[in-house]
């Protein structure tokens, strides 16, 4: 295992049964503005112990559901090649499904190489379609472009993107929605998903304390009904919660946390 100690783990972490495997990525090499997101894995999971592990919206109780935190994967920073081959091995190593906490939004690309889903659908308020940015093919501005070759994607919730982007999705009919366009979203149906969360898909407002804050995003609950949408469709066999840049377990790392907690409840209520 590529794994290292760290202080502390999820407050959902279970010695018992496993249903989902956990683990942290802390890398943020090729973050083009907000920086921190190697933070984002502890202190998503220092929020997690202000989360109540009770959904009473669905009652359902999240202690039933088998969670084993292993850590954080020992990257490499600065190296965007080598770090995708860590990531790779170390996931490969592990039980899926899987739920990795960023880190850059880069890190989805060898965590979806392992798990080869039909569809990875990425909730994001960027494309991330571009072949390249700063000469760099493995840019967290390339994940998705980089994900199309290895499986279906779907886009849901982006609001800004460059104009070498936007053709490809045209030209490629790639299934993507921003936030006007969410009602019509077409939703696939008995696939093996790769979730992706990208934080700055929600609006600013609701999580500021991300890499690439955008305007006009989503809010919390739209965030939650497009997951609920997919998970009771489709089978997960990962997920990612990414660009969270709080060095302590501030507003947008006790966003996130509720985001992972709400969505285990909804894969519990939809594949017990």
């Amino acid at each position: 295992m590529i794994f290292f100690s760290k202080s502390g783990t999820i407050a959902l972490d279970s010695e018992g049964d496993i249903d989902w495997t956990l683990f942290g990525v802390p890398y943020d090499s090729t973050v083009s503005f907000n920086t921190g997101a190697r933070f984002g894995p502890d202190s998503i999971r220092e929020a997690s112990y202000n989360v109540e592990v009770f959904d009473c919206d669905l009652e359902v109780d999240l202690t039933s559901i088998g969670v084993r935190d292993l850590g954080n994967i020992n990257v490499r920073l600065g190296d965007p090649r080598a770090n995708s081959d860590i990531v790779r091995k170390a996931a490969s190593e592990v039980q899926s499904p899987f739920i990795a906490l960023g880190g850059e939004h880069t890190i989805a690309y060898p965590l979806v190489s392992v798990v080869n889903p039909d569809i990875f659908i990425s909730l994001d308020a960027h494309l991330d379609l571009r072949d390249e940015y700063l000469e760099e093919p493995l840019s967290h501005a390339c994940t998705s472009r980089r994900i199309r070759e290895i499986c279906d994607i779907h886009i849901y919730g982006y609001r800004e993107c460059s104009k070498e982007e936007y053709t490809f999705m045209k030209e490629e009919s790639i299934p993507a929605y921003n936030p006007s366009q969410l009602e019509s979203i077409n939703y696939p149906e008995d696939k093996r998903v790769y979730l992706s969360l990208d934080m700055d898909v929600l609006d600013p407002s609701v999580a500021p304390n991300v890499s690439n804050p955008v305007p006009n995003g989503l809010q919390f609950h739209e965030v939650i009904q497009i997951a609920e949408s997919i998970i009771k469709r489709n089978t997960l066999v990962g997920m990612d919660i990414c660009e969270v840049c709080s060095r302590y377990a501030d507003r947008t790392a006790v966003i996130a946390a509720y985001m992972l907690y709400k969505i285990l409840a909804e894969w519990k209520v939809f594949h017990e």
